[in-house]
């Protein structure tokens, strides 16, 4: 009788069989306790100057109003929400978010276009406008009832980094998995810091406690016309975000599709 896998990798192999059976081998980020894949290449750079002119001219766009420390802060980062299901409600730091329903025809086409290749629906994306580098999102992870994350970039590239920051019930939940085999890196992304390590202090022979190991991160460039998908545990096992890069100026739209569980979301 073989090894008993764990309620994370099963999650894993389950959601990889599904919604990413149509994207190369090639695309597959070889990243622990994750199932990442990053395509540069997704649409033409010249397809995605044109969509990036076109939903830059959306009337939807518009910046939230968070609550941090108990005061009322004006995001720097317009949003523009869209959802297929007409009673979804979506809440963001706190704050309900400003749904719309009926999708401009040119958002329509797009979000077929991704679920035919990646063979998966989607029933919410979130377009997210960064005007120049000042604009930036912070290290965090996305709810656990977003089951499968696809994110397509347009217009300026920028930097995104992911970091190795398990939750204790992620690591409670994977510590009878067998190791996962390393294959060679087959995409861009580069690994940076230490591999496969778990960020708890390091205690050697002696007795002595060491310093703590700094966490995997995995950093590489999103290409204008590139896709990033994110499934399975991987939001209970890493952090990501897209840091503020003053010199760039030039703008990006992301096109964020997910397929939230929406008995579970908070609403």
């Amino acid at each position: 009788m073989g090894k008993k896998r764990s309620i994370a990798q099963e999650e894993c192999d389950g959601a990889l069989q599904v919604a990413v059976a149509k994207l190369p081998p090639s695309a597959s980020l070889n990243m622990q306790n994750a199932d990442v894949y990053y395509v540069e290449d997704f649409i033409e750079k010249a397809v995605a100057d044109d969509w990036y002119k076109e939903l830059l001219d959306l009337d939807t766009w518009y910046q939230p109003t968070l609550k941090l420390y108990g005061k009322s802060v004006i995001q720097s980062r317009k949003i523009a929400a869209y959802s297929t299901d007409p009673n979804f409600k979506l809440k963001y730091s706190g704050q309900l978010v400003d749904m719309h329903y009926e999708y401009p025809p040119l958002l329509r086409d797009i979000q077929g276009m991704v679920e035919k290749r990646l063979g998966v629906t989607f029933n919410h994306v979130m377009l997210n406008l960064y005007e120049d580098g000042s604009v930036y999102i912070g290290n965090h992870r996305d709810n656990m009832e977003n089951r499968v994350i696809a994110s397509l970039s347009l217009g300026t590239p920028r930097t995104f980094v992911m970091t190795y920051d398990p939750l204790q019930s992620a690591l409670d939940s994977s510590e009878s998995a067998p190791p996962k085999k390393r294959r060679r890196k087959q995409s861009n992304a580069k690994s940076t810091a230490v591999a496969d390590q778990n960020p708890k202090s390091a205690t050697p022979n002696n007795g002595e406690t060491s310093e703590p190991a700094k966490p995997e991160k995995r950093v590489w460039t999103l290409a204008n016309g590139s896709l990033v998908v994110m499934q399975g545990v991987t939001q209970r096992f890493w952090k990501h975000s897209i840091p503020k890069e003053t010199k760039i100026k030039g703008g990006r739209i992301s096109l964020t599709f997910r397929q939230l569980d929406t008995d579970n979301v908070d609403s």
